[in-house]
């Protein structure tokens, strides 16, 4: 599986509400820096639960640097939600994932969003 792939796995968990499946690719001492927020991978599975995502959209991904190890990404998400309740989560970020390798297997340690303004 690559990076890709696991963050999209990573945003599918969070669209279906799944904590557990968020998880498996989030380290639980993730530094997750969300809407000015921070918070451990443990914290954010926490919030996830109650997250309003209907539909998001990446693009533009590109791979910032990569070892054996480590590897940092860029991209853009646009995301929707279900309930205009939750207005403030929808629009379009500029989010970089950092994940580390270990025993074979990629997890997300540092995630942060910036909000892209609407252009008027």
């Amino acid at each position: 599986m690559n990076i890709q792939e696991l963050e999209i796995k990573m945003w599918d968990a969070a669209k279906s509400r799944d904590a557990e499946a968020f998880l498996e690719v989030v380290d639980r001492k993730a530094v997750m820096v969300c809407g000015g927020f921070r918070c451990s991978g443990a914290d954010y599975a926490e919030i996830i639960k109650e997250f309003d995502v209907a539909d998001y959209k990446i693009s533009n991904l590109e791979v910032i640097e990569e070892t054996e190890i480590l590897c940092q990404i860029h991209y853009v998400i646009e995301l929707k939600v279900a309930d205009r309740k939750n207005a403030d989560l929808e629009g379009v970020f500029h989010i970089t994932s950092t994940w580390k390798k270990d025993a074979d297997k990629w997890k997300l340690i540092f995630n942060m969003d910036s909000r892209i303004p609407a252009r008027v």
